[in-house]
């Protein structure tokens, strides 16, 4: 009982480490303060240098562990014209859902949306965009569909661990309760095309295409 109680502890702690460890990336994605930078005193290839760097490094360490330990879903699987409809309906569908419900639960902007609208119109505009809805979808799906999903099916029955998975997920994004409700569903809709597709690159396009959307709407709509 002791052991396994450990286990479940280190568990834990290794899956915030690894929460905490994919944000470096976006370290890349704000102004430096401690280094004296200001909006019109920047160096934006520095910041590219530095997104490049730690994306790499970042997902270089969570694919290794990934194959160490699961061999299923594969990563990158093959992408037919019907799975690619079936990601884009999924992530059309979840963004109705998450509009719905920010409808419904009428709640003030977060001031976390606010900071991403700033930083696009800034000088890093088009670093904020690909860092936030092409590199962090990726990493996300690696750890939380990736790893979480597949270590806790070890434990639970799969819709036990798919619950799981996006209770966390939900509450390591949401910041209210219309966010929160709206990115656990979200994350459940990714975690549904995993098991249908056998591959986490459809959870990955579907995550990429909805944070698109939600930037697009935020940016017609403020």
């Amino acid at each position: 009982m002791v052991a396994r109680l450990l286990r479940v502890f280190g568990y834990v702690l290794a899956g915030l480490g690894l929460f905490i460890f994919i944000q470096l990336p976006v370290l890349a994605d704000g102004y430096w303060n401690w280094w004296g930078e200001r909006p019109q005193q920047i160096n934006v290839g520095y910041h590219w240098v530095a997104l490049v760097v730690l994306t790499v490094g970042v997902a270089v360490v969570l694919v290794r562990c990934y194959h160490h330990y699961f061999e299923m879903p594969v990563l990158l699987g093959y992408f037919s014209w019907q799975v690619m409809g079936l990601t884009a309906l999924v992530a059309v569908v979840v963004v109705v859902i998450q509009m719905g419900i920010s409808g419904l639960l009428v709640s003030p902007t977060e001031t976390q949306n606010d900071e991403i609208m700033a930083l696009i119109h800034s000088p890093l505009g088009l670093l904020t965009l690909v860092c936030t809805n092409i590199v962090s979808p990726v990493l996300e799906e690696l750890l939380f569909r990736g790893i979480v999903q597949n270590t806790l099916r070890r434990y639970l029955p799969v819709l036990g661990a798919i619950m799981l998975t996006n209770a966390v997920f939900a509450l390591g994004h949401g910041y209210q309760l219309a966010s929160t409700v709206g990115i656990f569903i979200t994350g459940c809709g990714f975690s549904w095309l995993v098991l249908k597709t056998k591959q986490l690159s459809t959870a990955m396009g579907c995550h990429i295409l909805v944070n698109w959307l939600v930037t697009l709407i935020n940016m017609m709509w403020g």
